[in-house]
């Protein structure tokens, strides 16, 4: 077995006078544990400024942020951020290897990344780079042993991660590919080799608890467990945030998006759906479009249609995106050309600071797909992006819906620290 050595990812390419780093984020909430990375990642990388990629009012779970993307912006800026840009929602709402890859070009796309920091959770972070190696090129083999295992009816991760113990893959680099964070980390080194080859890659080492921990452990706790501490009301929380996230989530009840209603609006959504418009969702197949189309009509709520149609291959997460897609009328087809264009990049800004502008600047020289910071912008750009910003701006519209109190709304123009 031949694995690509370490220092082949090891280089940088200077394309300005700065050194600016990037990061891929959803902040669902902003907690310690983030503020940490964004300050090790400036410190590590030496940057002048921080980019941060992030999810838009939906995730990568398939569910609702806890609050929409311009308060979460406005966190990030807080928090040692210089600019934050959107992740398009054909992204956010996707699998880890899908959401990799946008997160990649849209930093890849504004000229000037130098530095991608990622999280990861191995000891070992050459692991990372021989296990991206594996997976990035796929060798005949391990495709056909992908192919048995999908067959078994295990859902995609699940089937590839048992095809690498068929494959041969040592047990210590299982180890490491089967915890979240490191995930996402080989899927960021193979998107910088596929579309980024000048970004290089920093990873930095997780601290506090496991990623899907719903345990509190001094100043930290997982993204998980402080959602869970927060629906219970849990005051011990506000430990692991910054004053000026925990404050809103705990004591503002409407500060939070109403998941209850956003399901309720969901389900509604999908019923509306003929079984051909359901085939046509991304991640559809197999005909698992009848179970769809049967089960939303036997289903009195959202969660009760989870529990019909989820399975092995349909894992709940899985299902959850499909469902997010259905809302936002996304499409196979849409991810197919937003994906494999290369007019299907954009940088949408939902905030930046101030002492940035000279940032923006260098961005508007270098970059290599449009950058929106108004509607204006728009009339210029390809048909493609029109479409996928308009359904970035549709998921702002329905949560304002369902939203207790009245959010900022992508017509207002980015937030300006």
């Amino acid at each position: 077995m031949v694995y690509l050595s370490y220092e082949k990812f090891s280089h940088s390419a200077e394309k300005c006078n700065m050194r600016i780093v990037g990061i891929i984020a959803e902040y669902n909430p902003l907690h310690n544990g983030h503020v940490y990375h964004l300050e090790r990642a400036k410190a590590l990388s030496g940057a002048d400024y921080c980019i941060v990629v992030l999810s838009g009012n939906f995730v990568q779970r398939g569910e609702a942020a806890c609050t929409d993307k311009f308060a979460r912006a406005t966190w990030a800026l807080r928090a040692g951020a210089d600019l934050v840009l959107e992740l398009p929602s054909v992204y956010a709402v996707a699998p880890a290897e899908r959401f990799a890859a946008g997160g990649v070009r849209t930093l890849h796309a504004t000229g000037v990344v130098t530095d991608l920091a990622f999280g990861c959770e191995a000891p070992d972070l050459r692991t990372l780079y021989q296990i991206s190696d594996i997976i990035s090129t796929e060798p005949p083999a391990l495709q056909e042993a992908i192919k048995k295992q999908l067959a078994l009816g295990k859902s995609y991760p699940r089937a590839r991660f048992d095809a690498l113990f068929e494959y041969g893959v040592p047990k210590h680099m299982l180890a490491a590919i089967g915890q979240p964070n490191n995930i996402l980390a080989v899927e960021y080194l193979g998107a910088i080799r596929k579309y980024a080859s000048d970004i290089e890659p920093l990873p930095i080492e997780r601290i506090g608890t496991g990623y899907h921990s719903e345990e509190i452990v001094g100043a930290f706790a997982s993204a998980t467990a402080i959602r869970k501490a927060i629906i219970e009301g849990r005051r011990e929380i506000l430990s692991t945030m910054p004053n000026f996230v925990g404050g809103p989530l705990l004591y503002d009840d409407e500060f939070i998006i109403p998941q209850e209603a956003l399901n309720d609006v969901t389900l509604y959504a999908i019923r509306r759906m003929s079984v051909e418009a359901l085939a046509a969702l991304p991640d559809v197949g197999e005909g698992f479009e009848n179970v769809l189309y049967r089960s939303v009509r036997e289903a009195r709520t959202l969660t009760a249609f989870f529990e019909k149609i989820k399975s092995k291959r349909y894992t709940l997460a899985r299902c959850k995106r499909i469902a997010v897609s259905a809302l936002l009328g996304i499409t196979a087809e849409q991810v197919r050309k937003m994906t494999q264009s290369r007019e299907g990049s954009y940088l949408k800004v939902l905030g930046f600071r101030k002492r940035a502008r000279a940032l923006l600047g260098e961005i508007a020289k270098r970059k290599t797909a449009p950058m929106i910071l108004r509607n204006s912008d728009l009339e210029e750009c390809p048909a493609i992006v029109r479409q996928n910003v308009e359904t970035d701006m549709l998921s702002s519209d329905i949560l304002s819906y369902v939203a207790t109190q009245e959010i900022k709304r992508d017509l207002s123009g980015a937030v300006i620290l």
